[in-house]
């Protein structure tokens, strides 16, 4: 069985934000991208909460876990949810 409706998202834990970018950075699909931390033929990008994160990030992702947004803002940072 194919489910032509599946909606698939490249996924990014906290504890990889958090070891490959500095405080105050802007974080974009586009940069996760350049970085080599998602794949460059999936279009979406999905945040996990997986581990902690003690900077101030600026996250730009087209879906974010409950939690992982809490902890985001939680160390300053925002969680900002952008459309495909």
């Amino acid at each position: 069985f194919f489910n032509p409706f599946r909606v698939e998202y490249a996924v990014v834990n906290l504890d990889t934000l958090a070891e490959e970018f500095k405080a105050d950075t802007v974080v974009t699909p586009e940069l996760l991208r350049e970085q080599g931390l998602v794949r460059a033929n999936v279009k979406l990008v999905k945040v996990l909460a997986r581990g902690d994160i003690q900077t101030a990030l600026t996250v730009k992702a087209h879906k974010f876990s409950r939690k992982a947004s809490e902890k985001i803002t939680a160390a300053g940072g925002q969680a900002e949810v952008i459309t495909a």
